[in-house]
């Protein structure tokens, strides 16, 4: 695949899925801005007790090897067909666990960086994927 510059535009939205899963389509753009070539600005995956970081888990790999599958990939069905390979992942089950989780449920060693790149205004039951988005779309308005 080819870098990508996290500058410029945001990763896919969280909620966006790939084979029933959510989060792997962003998990993928970021892994891109990863490459050599992208720029991956603030964005991460693979942090632990993070979100990308259960998906990961899921396939019983890392970031790193994440992010070697996808420069080897060309689309993002090729980096799919790899993971299912590698992996035991339950796709809907993961998928309805990583949308319900709220800011609350953020670890309280993760909440210090929550609040540096997101605010500190976000009340415990907003759901953490749609302050993801917020803070894409903020960060990355639309033209007029």
């Amino acid at each position: 695949m080819t870098p990508l510059d996290l500058a410029k535009a945001p990763p896919r939205s969280p909620q966006e899925e790939l084979r029933g899963l959510c989060m792997l389509p962003r998990m993928i753009d970021i892994a891109r801005a990863k490459l050599p070539g992208g720029n991956v600005g603030d964005y991460q995956i693979g942090r632990d007790k993070t979100l990308s970081a259960a998906v990961l888990d899921a396939f019983g790999i890392s970031a790193g090897q994440f992010v070697n599958i996808v420069r080897d990939a060309r689309t993002d069905e090729d980096v799919a067909e790899h993971l299912w390979v590698a992996g035991n992942a339950r796709p809907k089950a993961l998928t309805a666990r990583l949308r319900r989780v709220m800011v609350a449920d953020i670890a309280a060693d993760l909440r210090p960086d929550f609040e540096r790149l997101y605010g500190t205004n976000h009340p415990a039951d907003q759901f953490v994927f749609d302050v993801l988005e917020a803070d894409d779309a903020q960060a990355f308005p639309p033209p007029p």
